[in-house]
């Protein structure tokens, strides 16, 4: 069995596992989760969970379910600690996955002028 598909099986398991009602996206608590995720997780994937270049995986906007976060963070696919339930409960996951689903799309490059103009002026 592949990596890849050991990793979807654990994913599909954690999504029965976990009551999809206990930790609905919107049943976190976004404020407690920014307060959260400011304090462990920005280092690495910015304050915004966008990424912070090549050290952290982009988690928002439109984070995975929240299942599939709580699965990745007890066992992470990449060179990411492993948060056990003695670190940061499940219902702190939630609350972090809820202020990830907070945050806006950022604009399109075509909306930003000083963006959109590189490489117009070469024509």
């Amino acid at each position: 069995m592949t990596m890849k598909t050991t990793h979807l099986l654990l994913i599909a398991a954690a999504s029965l596992t976990f009551s999809g009602a206990a930790f609905a996206a919107d049943s976190g608590n976004a404020e407690n989760g920014k307060k959260l995720f400011l304090r462990s997780c920005y280092e690495c994937h910015g304050t915004t969970g966008m990424g912070a270049g090549a050290v952290g995986a982009k988690l928002a906007p439109n984070p995975i379910p929240v299942e599939g976060f709580i699965a990745e963070l007890r066992h992470p696919r990449q060179a990411m600690p492993q948060y056990s339930p003695s670190v940061i409960s499940d219902a702190e996951i939630a609350d972090i996955h809820a202020y990830l689903a907070t945050i806006p799309e950022g604009p399109k490059v075509k909306d930003i002028p000083i963006l959109d103009s590189i490489g117009k002026d070469k024509k």
